[in-house]
């Protein structure tokens, strides 16, 4: 693998970050100011054949994926809400968190599509653009293996 190709999986990894973070921005997501966007992180697992490129969420992603049916389980514990209030200055007294972990088991809440969502972005962006990346790169490596040959 050259260092062309080298450079464009490292760029597409990095894009990843910028698609991701877009897609909670997306109005049918909603989740712009959520702690969800800062992290989001992408590893590069592998440089081989196939190349792995890891996209690292919070644990929670699959809380918002899914949703909640009301009533369903036991009503969210409230230590849990604390960050989440305070970063939308809402009061973080036992009674107010309580009271905002009673209505999410009354009333649950609808899934996000996030993950969706992302695969739809990222196969449009390989469509568009990352393929003939890649296409070029490989195509300098065999110009440059040929010329090695040639010689």
């Amino acid at each position: 693998m050259n260092n062309e190709i080298v450079k464009v999986i490292e760029a597409i990894a990095g894009e990843i970050v910028n698609l991701a973070r877009l897609v909670l921005e997306d109005n049918t997501i909603d989740l712009k100011d959520s702690s969800l966007s800062e992290s989001i992180k992408v590893e590069i697992k592998s440089m081989g054949e196939p190349v792995v490129i890891e996209a690292l969420f919070a644990n929670y992603i699959g809380y918002l994926e899914q949703g909640r049916r009301p009533h369903q389980g036991k009503q969210p514990p409230t230590d849990e809400l604390h960050n989440w209030a305070l970063s939308r200055g809402i009061p973080t007294d036992n009674s107010t968190l309580f009271l905002i972990s009673r209505a999410i088991w009354r009333d649950g809440y609808e899934g996000r599509p996030i993950l969706a969502t992302l695969e739809e972005e990222l196969n449009k962006k390989f469509e568009d653009e990352w393929f003939d990346q890649l296409f070029e790169a490989t195509i300098e490596e065999l110009r440059s293996q040929t010329f090695l040959l040639s010689v």
